[in-house]
């Protein structure tokens, strides 16, 4: 009789385990938010873009004469590329009407005279 009494305390032990052990109820884990698109999430990162500058135009009257600011830029340009061929970093302009000219200075180091 003495390996029925441990057989039945092993059958009360794994009846004992098997209530305290219960299964653990396994909830569904919340839905994640979308992802959002890669394109949208480099608008997000990427700062806002400034409003474009209005167009301006910039005209000098002198002497019942009208000059066009835009014109003199191009005249300047195409006068420094013709007789240097170097690339324009900074450009200083200098109208001076009663001489009917346009006096420059490219880069710091080159100066010369455009008639407007």
């Amino acid at each position: 009789m003495a390996k029925k009494k441990n057989t039945e305390a092993a059958e009360v032990k794994a009846e004992a385990v098997a209530e305290e052990v219960k299964p653990a109820v396994v909830e569904a884990p919340a839905k994640k938010p979308a992802r959002k698109p890669a394109a949208k999430k480099a608008a997000e990162k990427a700062p806002a873009k400034k409003a474009a500058a209005p167009k301006e135009t910039v005209k000098v009257q002198f002497g019942g004469d009208e000059y066009d600011f835009a014109e003199i830029r191009k005249a300047v340009e195409a006068d420094y590329k013709a007789k240097v061929k170097g690339k324009i970093k900074t450009v200083d302009i200098y109208i001076k009407p009663e001489d009917k000219a346009v006096y420059y200075v490219v880069n710091s180091d080159f100066t010369d005279k455009v008639g407007l």
